[in-house]
């Protein structure tokens, strides 16, 4: 289905570089996608298919429930991605 996009995807990376700079875990690209999924698979699908629809996502994301919602699924994601990354804890 060419034009579709979930737009959650961007607000969730926003959301862990946000987010990541205030905790001492790793933040390779592994755990970082690693946090990705974990947060994406929690959350509801924002397809939007036009800029209107981006325009729509991100004003609906920066109210305080959806926002709420998304920070502390990602911080959850953070820290259980953390605590037990899917590679050697020595890797940074």
């Amino acid at each position: 289905m060419e034009g579709l996009r979930n737009v959650m995807e961007d607000t969730v990376f926003e959301k862990i570089d946000q987010l990541w700079k205030t905790t001492d875990y790793c933040q390779c690209n592994q755990c970082r996608m690693d946090v990705a999924t974990f947060a994406l698979n929690r959350l509801p699908p924002r397809y939007v298919q036009s800029n209107a629809g981006v325009v729509l996502h991100r004003f609906d994301a920066n109210t305080t429930q959806t926002d709420a919602e998304i920070t502390a699924t990602v911080y959850q994601a953070i820290k259980r991605i953390g605590e037990n990354p899917s590679h050697d804890k020595e890797r940074n």
